[in-house]
């Protein structure tokens, strides 16, 4: 705003600025909004890792079954050959 003085000289004057409008406020909003991102992101990040357990948990308990049904057959397929091996000889 401009206010004429003495001598028609021209003084420029501040107004004053509105409390929400000042830039500590406006960081403080994008602090509590960055905050408030980060524990979002984090409660995904620890979703993810959960499932991400639960998979590797999937994965080792069908690992485990495999190596056993390995063994059954290795144990089946030595019968076979074994039992081909007496009927040979008789």
């Amino acid at each position: 705003m401009r206010v004429m003085a003495d001598d028609d000289m021209i003084e420029e004057t501040n107004q004053p600025q509105d409390i929400h409008d000042s830039p500590e406020d406006d960081f403080d909003e994008e602090s509590d909004d960055s905050e408030e991102d980060f524990e979002s992101l984090n409660l995904q990040l620890d979703q993810l890792n959960s499932a991400l357990d639960e998979l590797e948990q999937k994965n080792d308990d069908i690992h485990a079954q495999l190596i056993l049904l390995l063994q059954s057959n290795r144990e089946a397929r030595q019968q076979i050959q074994d039992s081909l091996k007496d009927q040979e000889i008789t």
